[in-house]
């Protein structure tokens, strides 16, 4: 997957210079799957890289920092960012679209940090973000509104587009998210 979008050059590119990655486990790729395979294949390119800081960020830095983090998605046209927030020991991933907590740690070995999230990391400019409850919306407009499909679907793609069959998305976001893991784990240790 990453060799087929060329997201695979930029992190090979970054890796020597100092790289953050941000790696969900396979429970949380499997709920993903569905909004995952509705996906371009330039837009999968960007989430991957989306996971990604071109700078090394160790836990203590994240814990003593607040504030947005541009991504390796980030480019002339989009500004791929995310809020980190610290609470003591608590870090989370903050996007307009989803809130993710940091669970530990997969690897760390300046100039590459390698977390493990619980949750993918979610960009406003591939998904429609969450919308807070307006005080003169009707809670029950609004809750039909969050549960409805169009809620999940990514940016340009309509509810109806968006299925739950079988046909191995599960599998391509897994391996599309393991291959970021594995290429970075093999640009370090080759």
């Amino acid at each position: 997957m990453l060799v087929e979008t060329g997201a695979d050059k930029t992190f090979e590119d970054n890796i020597d210079g100092n790289l953050t990655v941000f790696c969900s486990g396979d429970t949380t790729l499997d709920a993903f799957a569905p909004k995952y395979k509705n996906l371009t294949k330039a837009q999968k390119a960007s989430l991957a890289l989306y996971h990604s800081v071109p700078f090394y960020e160790s836990m203590q830095i994240l814990k003593s920092n607040n504030g947005l983090m541009n991504t390796l998605a980030t480019d002339s046209t989009n500004k791929y960012d995310f809020t980190v927030q610290n609470d003591g020991e608590d870090v989370t991933l903050e996007t307009k679209v989803v809130t993710l907590k940091v669970t530990g740690t997969v690897i760390d070995e300046d100039p590459l940090v390698i977390y493990k999230v619980d949750k993918v990391l979610q960009p406003k400019e591939l998904f429609k973000a969450v919308a807070a409850p307006t005080p003169k919306a009707s809670k029950g407009k609004a809750a039909a509104e969050a549960n409805s499909p169009a809620a999940d679907s990514p940016r340009g793609i309509s509810a109806d587009q968006t299925t739950d069959k079988p046909n191995g998305a599960g599998v391509n976001a897994r391996l599309g998210f393991g291959l970021v893991l594995g290429l970075v784990l093999s640009v370090v240790f080759v």
